[in-house]
């Protein structure tokens, strides 16, 4: 997927798995000032997306990272390390954001947004309708950033079953139901033509 300047975003080969965890510890690192405030600990925001859990992904093709174009172009032997990466799982008639991070000396360029997109035109090639994700509440760039995409936070109310199992997960494991919102963003799918529309006689 190109369309971002200096770097491409596509799905993740295996070598590229192993920086993963760094960049999102990395990321995790830009949260610690409001602790008290999501009422976590550090160690919390720990290993989030297990490296195995990571390796099924790039083996499912839902995962993708974003990389520099210019590695190859100064030394065509080099390897071009991600610098951000977005994982997601499949859901009944929906996507979900398992984890989104961008390495902070990567920040502001755009690599979010374009990953996001490449997930939302993954989730569409594979007939889903929605795209969906749990974030913290409170954090001021969290929910606005995701609400300029296109995405809402969603009520309760409008949870699938599946959305709802994820929630309790998460307040399994020590973030508190109060400090997460759910948020999704409805899908266009490409309109099919007919095959009469398509010359197909």
């Amino acid at each position: 997927m190109k369309g971002l300047q200096g770097y491409t975003i596509r799905l993740a080969n295996e070598a590229e798995v192993a920086y993963l965890p760094d960049i999102e510890r990395a990321a995790a690192m830009r949260f610690l000032p409001y602790l008290d405030q999501l009422d976590i600990t550090a160690d919390l925001l720990e290993g989030l997306t297990p490296p195995r859990f990571l390796r099924w992904a790039q083996l499912e093709k839902r995962l993708w990272v974003a990389v520099s174009e210019l590695v190859g172009q100064s030394n065509p032997d080099a390897l071009a390390k991600p610098v951000g990466f977005i994982v997601a799982k499949y859901l009944p008639g929906s996507c979900f954001i398992v984890e989104l991070d961008v390495h902070p000396e990567f920040g502001r360029l755009g690599i979010g947004s374009a990953l996001i997109e490449a997930c939302c035109k993954g989730a569409i090639a594979r007939n889903r309708s929605q795209v969906t994700l749990t974030t913290f509440r409170y954090i001021p760039w969290n929910i606005p950033f995701y609400q300029r995409l296109g995405f809402r936070v969603l009520p309760a109310a409008q949870w699938s079953s599946a959305i709802q199992a994820i929630v309790e997960h998460e307040t399994r494991y020590g973030f508190a139901p109060e400090h997460r919102g759910v948020m999704g963003r409805r899908l266009l799918r490409p309109v099919k033509l007919s095959k009469f529309a398509q010359g197909d006689r």
